[in-house]
C-alpha cells in the first residue's frame, strides 16, 4: 500500500506553464485528506517549490534533496556545500553568473543588469526566460560579496549554459572534486551542483524513515536527469511520456504526457484502488 506520494514539479506534476492549477491543487488536497502523505521533490528552492493553497499540507524536498521541509516549513534535514569548496568556486570562476541558493534566497555577485544579460537574455529559450523572470527573479539578491555568499549557508549552485562561455574548466573542477560536489541537472543546458551524495532519492529515503514509512510504501514521479537517482531507488517509480529516455528506463510504468495531468490522476487512481 502506498502511503507517501512524491513528485518532481517541472515536466512532471505541473501544467504546461510550469504552474500549479486547480486540478493539481485539488488533487493534492484529496491525497492529504485521505490520510496519505504528499511530498514535492524538486530542484527548485524553498520559496519556488509550492503553492499557498497547499503549502501547509505537504512536505518539500527542495534543491535536489539538499533541503527537506515539513508542512510547517521546518527543516527536517539540510546539506550545505562545504565552505572551503565554495570559496574555491568563487575564486576560480568569477566569470560565471551562478545562482547561489540557500534556504531562503538566491544570491549572485553580479549586478542586476549584467546578471540578466549573461544569465537570462543570453539564452534563446523564450519559455525558460518567461518562467525565470516570473518565478525566480523576484527572489534574487544581486551584487553580493564573496564573504556574504560564503556566510549564507549555500546548499545549491545553479548555472544555465549560454553560447558565450567555455565550461571545460568547470567540468574539470567538478571531476576533480567529485568527493565534495555532484552535478545533477534536470535537463540539457544546466548545471545543478550540490554536496556529493545529495539527491532526491537519498532525501526521500530520509523523509520516509522520519515518517516511519517503508520504501515499498513510497511512490515517486519524475521526468528528468535529477530524478534518476530517485526513480532508481524506489520500486514504485513512474515517468510521464514526455520524460527523458534515461528516466524512462528506471520507471515501473510510463504514464501519459504530464500536460494531461497524468501524474495527479495516477496518484488519485492508486488511492482509489487501495480502498
Amino acid at each position: 500500500m502506498i502511503r507517501l506520494f512524491a513528485s518532481d514539479l517541472d515536466g512532471t506534476l505541473l501544467n504546461e506553464k510550469h504552474q500549479f492549477d486547480d486540478v493539481i491543487v485539488e488533487g493534492i488536497q484529496k491525497i492529504v485528506n485521505s490520510g496519505h502523505v504528499f511530498s514535492i521533490a524538486t530542484g527548485r528552492g524553498k520559496s519556488q517549490c509550492s503553492d499557498p493553497r497547499i503549502d501547509s499540507l505537504v512536505y518539500k524536498v527542495c534543491m535536489n534533496g539538499a533541503l527537506i521541509l515539513d508542512p510547517k516549513n521546518r527543516a527536517v534535514a539540510k546539506e550545505k556545500i562545504d565552505r572551503s569548496i565554495l570559496a574555491q568556486i568563487l575564486d576560480e570562476f568569477e566569470e560565471y553568473p551562478f545562482d547561489f541558493v540557500n534556504e531562503d534566497h538566491i544570491l549572485t555577485r553580479y549586478p542586476k543588469k549584467e546578471f540578466l544579460e549573461r544569465r537570462v537574455f543570453s539564452t534563446s529559450d523564450e519559455e525558460w526566460k518567461e518562467r525565470y523572470m516570473r518565478d525566480f527573479l523576484p527572489r534574487i539578491q544581486f551584487g553580493k560579496s564573496k564573504e556574504e555568499i560564503l556566510n549564507a549557508s549555500i546548499c545549491k549552485i545553479n548555472l544555465r549554459i549560454n553560447d558565450v562561455d567555455d565550461y571545460s574548466r568547470l567540468d574539470a573542477f567538478l571531476k576533480a572534486h567529485a568527493d565534495w560536489l555532484v552535478n545533477a541537472p534536470s535537463g540539457k543546458g544546466l548545471y545543478e551542483i550540490t554536496a556529493a551524495g545529495v539527491n532526491k532519492g537519498s532525501a526521500l529515503m530520509k523523509l520516509a524513515s522520519f515518517l516511519n514509512i517503508e520504501p515499498n510504501e513510497v511512490a515517486v514521479y519524475g521526468d528528468g536527469g535529477n530524478d534518476i537517482a530517485m526513480l532508481s531507488l524506489f520500486d514504485n517509480a513512474y515517468v510521464p511520456e514526455n520524460g527523458m529516455p534515461q528516466a524512462k528506463k528506471e520507471a515501473k510504468e510510463i504514464l501519459a504526457d504530464s500536460k494531461d495531468h497524468s501524474v495527479i490522476d495516477h496518484m488519485l487512481q492508486t488511492i482509489k484502488e487501495q480502498k
